[in-house]
Order: structure tokens, then C-alpha cells, then sequence
């Protein structure tokens, strides 16, 4: 048996632990405050406990707006409409069918709808009804904020980590891939699969999703460079552009393949590089100098032998093939590089030097 998977340390695990223990506190609460329906409290709480803190905030949000704007739609139809069957059944179908349509503008409005439906249904018969309403939202903000509390301050697992942590990963196979673009290319231009970067392209989508996340929510709670952390998804998503395009190149010319008279630029051009990619990963600064030197060292060679000629002997798709496949590992380096001068700058900035 994997004792491993009982350990603390294991996501579920802490979101098992803290969804129950935001339950049981949201209950507890709404009993202190001597709220008639304390379940509200503890349903509220598990509806809107996530995994990491950015989802969480954003359920909180969605749950406690959507709960207000329900009651209060659901408030004014006990003011409009007399409590009889059919004009409850009238105002309910107005109230929800208007939440329903203006979900076309905001998602919460869902929320809204199951709320203003709870707070004109179930408050048939009470005395106050309208005291009954606010009572039921107050009940879901207990809830609400016993989860939000419970998120940020217990194994709180934040989304900006989640994401350093596919950065590193990303950074690491991205450096591998290149280094394999290259030796394929190297090989007297070994093609590839087509489908070669499928997997490592499939796994940068989610960055834009999670780093907006982080900037909605996580950002105000949390003291997060986000200008860095937006900087290398940004170079990690031109660094794939490059590789599709290096693959394209590689892959675009068939027949015999040819040697590569400067390989020896090229192949230190994508040891500079390839380190530079898992330095980033590991929130290392990259050796500008040596990024600098490997793609004029490249640049003086290449120019080098078109002056003398020699690559008036290939053929035009050759040359074709060669050019789009070296200036697409150039401007990979030359992202690194302004990468890295950038991020001296910000470094220089805040440590105020």
C-alpha cells in the first residue's frame, strides 16, 4: 500500500482537509449568530473551496455577488407581487428568466437566479419575508468568508506556484527540444515527426489561463512579481513559436542531406541557448555574455562564408531551408538576450542599485 498518498503533502489531501474544516466553521459561525438555517453556511463554504486560492477567490466572488443580487431580485418580487399562487408563480417566472437572459453578460447571474428563486419560494408563508431573504444571504456570506479565510491562510496553494512550477518543466523541455531540432538539423537535417512538439505545445496553453488567475485574484492578496512571471510565459510562448518554425524547416526539404560547413557555431549557439532556457526555468539570470558571444560568433561565420561564396554550390531550396532554420534559432537567442537584459534591469531596480 502507498503510505505516500496520505501524507499531508498531497493537494487533495489539503483540499479535503480544508473544504471540511471551512464546512464545520461556516457552521459553527451561523450557530454563534444564531442563524435559523446554519446549513446555508456550510453548503455556501463547500460550493466555493478550490484547490488554489486564485479559483477560490473567484468562486467567493461568484457565490457572494450572485447571492446578492438574487436576494435583492427576490426582494423586490415580495414587494411587487401579493402573495398568491399565481403571482408567485408570475414574479418567479420573471425574476428568474431575467437572470437567466442577463447570464448572456456575466455567469453570476446564475447564482443569482437559484438565489432569488430560494428567497421567493422559500419565504412563502414567513411573517417577514423580506427579513427572511437577507437572513439566507447573510448565511451564504458566512459561508463565503469562512472558505475564503480558510484558502488564503491554511496550505494556502496558490496559483502563481503552480505556474512557476510548469514554467520550470516547460523551460526544461523546451530546452530539450531545441537541442534535438538541432542535432536533427546537424545530422545532415535528420527530419522529424510533424507531431514532434504536439505534447510540449499543448502544455503552454493553460499558461495565459493560470497567469490571468494570478492577476485577477492572486495579486491582491500576495506579493507576486507578476511583471517577471508574465516576461517568461510571454518568451516561453515566442520560444515555441521559433521551434514550430524550426520543425517546419527541417522537415520542408526532402531528398540527401547536406553538411553544415559552420556547425561548430551552431552547435555552440545551442548550448548557450538550451542553458539559457533551464536557467530561466530556475529563476536563474542567463550569462548575457555568453548569449551575446555564441550569436555574433554565428553571425561573423555565416557572413564569413557568403563572402567567399560558399553557399553559391547548393541548391535554392537548401539555402531556403538553412536560412529559415538559423534565423529561427537567432531570434530564439535573441529573445533569451532581451530577456536577460531586461531582467538585469528589473533586478538593478529593485534592489536599488
Amino acid at each position: 500500500m502507498n503510505i505516500s498518498f496520505f501524507t499531508p503533502h498531497t493537494p487533495h489531501i489539503k483540499h479535503a482537509f480544508k473544504t471540511g474544516l471551512a464546512a464545520v466553521l461556516a457552521y459553527i459561525a451561523a450557530d454563534i449568530c444564531h442563524l435559523k438555517f446554519g446549513y446555508w453556511a456550510a453548503l455556501s463554504a463547500v460550493i466555493v473551496m478550490q484547490i488554489n486560492v486564485a479559483d477560490s477567490i473567484k468562486m467567493c466572488w461568484y457565490r457572494f455577488s450572485g447571492t446578492a443580487i438574487g436576494a435583492f431580485i427576490g426582494i423586490l418580487c415580495i414587494l411587487i407581487f401579493p402573495q398568491t399562487p399565481y403571482m408567485t408563480m408570475l414574479g418567479l417566472f420573471i425574476s428568474v428568466g431575467f437572470c437567466a437572459y442577463m447570464t448572456r453578460y456575466n455567469n453570476r447571474y446564475k447564482m443569482a437566479a437559484i438565489t432569488t428563486t430560494i428567497v421567493t419560494l422559500a419565504s412563502l408563508g414567513e411573517p417577514n419575508r423580506i427579513e427572511y431573504g437577507l437572513f439566507r444571504v447573510l448565511e451564504i456570506g458566512i459561508g463565503v468568508i469562512c472558505a475564503f479565510m480558510t484558502s488564503i491562510t491554511i496550505w494556502p496553494m496558490r496559483a502563481s506556484d503552480t505556474l512557476k512550477e510548469e514554467l520550470f518543466n516547460q523551460f526544461e523541455e523546451c530546452a530539450d527540444n531545441y537541442e534535438t531540432l538541432m542535432d536533427g538539423f546537424l545530422d545532415k537535417q535528420s527530419s522529424l515527426i510533424p507531431s514532434a512538439l504536439e505534447s510540449f505545445n499543448s502544455r503552454l496553453t493553460q499558461n495565459r489561463e493560470i497567469y490571468s488567475k494570478v492577476i485577477r485574484h492572486e495579486r491582491f492578496i500576495y506579493l507576486e512579481d507578476t511583471q517577471l512571471l508574465g516576461m517568461k510565459v510571454e518568451l516561453l510562448e515566442k520560444c515555441a513559436s521559433h521551434l514550430r518554425a524550426m520543425l517546419h524547416a527541417l522537415n520542408y526539404v526532402h531528398g540527401e542531406g547536406y553538411d553544415i560547413i559552420m556547425e561548430n557555431e551552431l552547435r555552440n549557439l545551442a548550448t548557450v541557448t538550451a542553458k539559457a532556457m533551464r536557467a530561466i526555468g530556475s529563476k536563474k539570470i542567463p550569462n548575457e555574455a555568453s548569449l551575446h558571444d555564441a550569436l555574433v560568433a554565428s553571425q561573423k561565420r555565416l557572413e564569413e562564408l557568403r563572402n567567399e561564396g560558399a553557399t553559391r554550390r547548393f541548391y535554392l531550396q537548401k539555402i531556403i531551408q538553412f536560412f529559415a532554420f538559423y534565423h529561427s534559432a537567432q531570434f530564439i537567442c535573441e529573445d533569451l538576450l532581451r530577456y536577460t537584459r531586461e531582467r538585469k534591469k528589473i533586478t538593478a531596480k529593485s534592489t536599488g542599485n
